[in-house]
């Protein structure tokens, strides 16, 4: 009891302290980074404070007013939104204000950032659309934010890659968004359901095809007939190799068929299926044409190979529990299996030769595999059927004198 009034001394002089002129934080003094950037806007606009905040250009001392002009250092309205002021820019002014920083070499260099890109969103389908006073398609702001713009590396951002098909999705996805009331199909669930989102999202593939990935970015557009093996070729190197040499690509460009997507789907691409050679060829050939008698054939050399691989790969099983030492046999079978994975971009040709070469050697080795393995395990059984013969010898031995042994002791 004694120690109350010590402890309100105490804090009486603490109080007097905090009172003195210089012991507290002026209330002038100038706010963290971030929000000296949001100058005074904050006051009146605190959610576009709070987004802005955290936005790579309020990071880089860009100010509220470098957009929207103003005086950000006044709370009066008058002279806040004084000489200069924009206030929000309209759609179609917002590509040509985003491109009075990023256009400029001299602003731009130091990051390291194209300046081209108000130029290419002009020849985009985006950017030749707004030309034309459709406002509802994509400005700048719809894909990287407004005032919550982050850049590309951070999760958080609308453009970092496993948010971009939801960035695009917002236009053109759904009954609801501008593409659906347009009566486009929604790309962006077709896009969910392919092998790309696959890779994308449940196998954690960055490198795995967005929509910028087939269409571009600021000059996006959808690829032409001549030009859709060309942009699948960025991944699909073999393939479009093979496809090249084949007669698809011109027949195709003459009957004004995108090349690739025409068998594997647009944005709803399916994964590999060996069995389509069999059935795909009729949708455009006809079903008792020469062209699926050939993609029957193709895949029935294809499933030969492949049977006898899985066949060696058993026996392979057996061998590891004998044990046998297997680490050869499994070696040439990844080797058949290489020649088997190149079987299905060669069919792109659409040439029996080629794929045939590629399958018949893939058996080969997988026969060749399962031959020695057979051989293997057959010597082995011959051995053990010599022990048992041998151990039975010698148990028959081990017996017989005894019973010697015992009739001599009985003699004794």
């Amino acid at each position: 009891m004694r120690r109350a009034p010590f402890v309100l001394l105490l804090l009486s002089a603490a109080t007097a302290a905090l009172a003195q002129p210089g012991s507290q934080r002026p209330a002038t003094s100038p706010p963290p980074t971030a929000s000296a950037a949001a100058g005074r806007c904050g006051v009146c606009h605190p959610s576009e404070r709070v987004q802005f905040e955290r936005s790579t250009h309020a990071q880089e001392e860009v100010r509220c007013v470098s957009c929207h002009g103003g005086d950000d250092r006044s709370l009066a309205q008058a002279v806040a939104h004084g000489a200069g002021f924009l206030g929000r820019p309209r759609r179609d002014d917002v590509p040509r204000l985003c491109s009075s920083c990023h256009s400029d070499e001299g602003k731009m260099r130091a990051y390291n950032l194209p300046v081209d890109q108000y130029a290419l969103y002009q020849t985009s389908g985006h950017g030749r659309r707004l030309a034309k006073g459709d406002m509802q398609v994509a400005v700048c702001s719809d894909c990287h934010g407004a005032h919550d713009i982050l850049p590309r590396s951070d999760p958080a951002s609308r453009v970092f890659p496993l948010n971009i098909p939801r960035t695009c999705g917002r236009c053109h996805g759904g009954n609801a968004s501008a593409a659906g009331r347009r009566g486009k199909p929604d790309d962006h669930r077709e896009y969910l359901s392919s092998v790309h989102a696959h890779e994308l999202f449940d196998r954690g593939n960055p490198r795995a095809p967005t929509c910028v990935s087939c269409h571009g970015v600021h000059g996006a557009a959808p690829p032409t007939v001549g030009d859709v093996d060309k942009v699948c070729g960025h991944c699909h190197t073999a393939e479009r190799r093979y496809f090249t040499a084949g007669p698809h690509r011109e027949g195709m460009i003459a009957a004004g068929l995108p090349e690739c997507v025409s068998c594997h789907g647009h944005h709803d691409t399916s994964a590999t299926q060996p069995q389509r050679l069999a059935s795909l060829c009729a949708t455009c050939h006809g079903g008792k044409s020469k062209q699926v008698t050939l993609g029957a054939k193709m895949w029935t050399e294809y499933q030969a190979a492949a049977t006898q691989i899985e066949q060696a790969a058993a026996l392979i099983e057996r061998a590891d529990a004998v044990p046998i030492q297997t680490d050869d046999y499994r070696a040439r079978l990844e080797e058949a299996r290489t020649y088997l994975r190149e079987a299905l971009p060669a069919a792109h040709a659409v040439h029996e030769e080629t794929v045939t070469g590629l399958t018949t050697r893939a058996r080969s080795v997988g026969a060749e595999v399962a031959s020695e393995i057979y051989g293997n395990l057959g010597h082995l059984q011959s051995r053990k059927l010599v022990l048992v013969v041998f151990w039975f010898y010698v148990l028959l031995t081990v017996v017989v004198l005894r019973r010697f042994q015992s009739r001599a002791a009985r003699k004794d």
